[in-house]
């Protein structure tokens, strides 16, 4: 281990063996009290977040993001004498296994602080007492055990600095360059993989018998955050920012849903066709290859020039992309994480072992 990765595994066990931290502070805007959010912050949340990034976001999309996430939501802020929030310490829940155990995931997003309130990166600042609250109650195994993100450049510099980052890797993602083509005729309905004839239906909801892939494929992996059905339909379905695009793949012999997967048209700006999510039963023969063109050709048929798929590059199902013409390329993000429970599992566990998509974090 690095001293740098050292450091930061103290500060996160300074976290959650410290005594409980300050929850009030004096600042230039008046006296900061902290603690868990309450209903009806939401408003000042929302204007503090744009403040600080300058970004509209409405009522609706936060409460879609926090308020409806199945898997609850886990907020500190730090509020003045009137309710004003002048920080937030926060992050998406998400239900993850790890070895034989449920745990929660956590990524870290929409952490702020008045500029006012700000005070560079002391240790003992609104910001870093806001983030000392919220770990002191949920930085735990029973509770949050990961924290993770995958920040840009800048993110991920401020965040090392204020978040206990610990660097995994450099994100990278399977390319493979396509030529568009006419979508005047339909997509196809069967297709093969390996000589195995598969059915394909683009679908408007996640079907009944989700679940039963998903069981499948959970079992193959000691590390994998949850897709099940419900989780899906809220993460995809139900989401205000993006429409997204679903297939699924079932075998003609016994109508078994064998894959599933969920794509968005165009990404960062650019004529990418993107697999967010990939959910595929690798022991039906051929299934993965045959998922893969489906994607394809539907990325063809809607005009983008690259089929890009995030995957853990450690987990077997990376090897089906490079397999069939598929290169790595690296982008601009990092993956990061900490644990709250280093003698359960480490960064570098997660780093071996974790099956993750894009779908896992908020920039798809």
């Amino acid at each position: 281990m690095t001293d740098s990765k050292r450091q930061r595994r103290s500060a996160v066990e300074f976290i959650v063996k410290t005594e409980k931290p300050l929850a009030e502070l004096e600042t230039p805007l008046g006296t900061v009290k902290i603690g868990p959010y309450v209903e009806g912050d939401e408003h000042s949340i929302l204007d503090l977040f744009r403040t600080v990034f300058k970004v509209e976001r409405s009522l609706d999309q936060w409460n879609w993001e926090f308020r409806d996430n199945p898997n609850g939501m886990h907020i500190y802020v730090g509020k003045l004498a009137d309710g004003t929030v002048v920080s937030q310490y926060t992050g998406l829940l998400t239900k993850g296994k790890i070895f034989d155990r449920d745990v929660l995931f956590s990524q870290i997003v929409d952490s702020m602080v008045h500029p006012k309130c700000r005070a560079g990166l002391k240790k003992k600042g609104l910001f870093a007492l806001t983030l000392l609250n919220h770990s002191y109650k949920h930085g735990h195994l029973d509770d949050e055990c990961i924290q993770m993100g995958l920040p840009n450049p800048l993110a991920y510099r401020l965040g090392s600095q204020t978040c206990y980052y610990v660097p995994m890797t450099k994100a990278y993602v399977h390319n493979k360059v396509v030529k568009p083509e006419d979508a005047s005729e339909e997509i196809a309905t069967q297709v093969k993989g390996l000589g195995v004839r598969y059915n394909v239906a683009m679908t408007d909801a996640f079907s009944g018998d989700h679940d039963d892939l998903w069981g499948r494929v959970k079992d193959k992996h000691r590390i994998i955050t949850w897709r099940n059905r419900d989780f899906w339909t809220w993460r995809y379905r139900e989401n205000p920012y993006w429409d997204y695009l679903t297939f699924e793949l079932r075998d003609p012999s016994d109508n078994v849903l064998v894959a599933s997967a969920v794509c968005r048209v165009g990404w960062l700006d650019q004529p990418h066709f993107v697999i967010a999510d990939w959910l595929v039963d690798s022991d039906r023969v051929g299934a993965p290859e045959a998922m893969i063109k489906v994607c394809e050709e539907a990325a063809r048929r809607s005009g983008m020039t690259s089929v890009k798929c995030f995957l853990n590059h450690n987990v077997p199902e990376s090897r089906v992309f490079e397999d069939v013409g598929y290169d790595l390329e690296k982008t601009q993000f990092r993956l990061v994480s900490h644990t709250y429970a280093p003698e359960f599992v480490t960064e570098r566990d997660l780093m071996n072992e974790w099956y993750y998509t894009l779908g896992d974090f908020d920039i798809i």
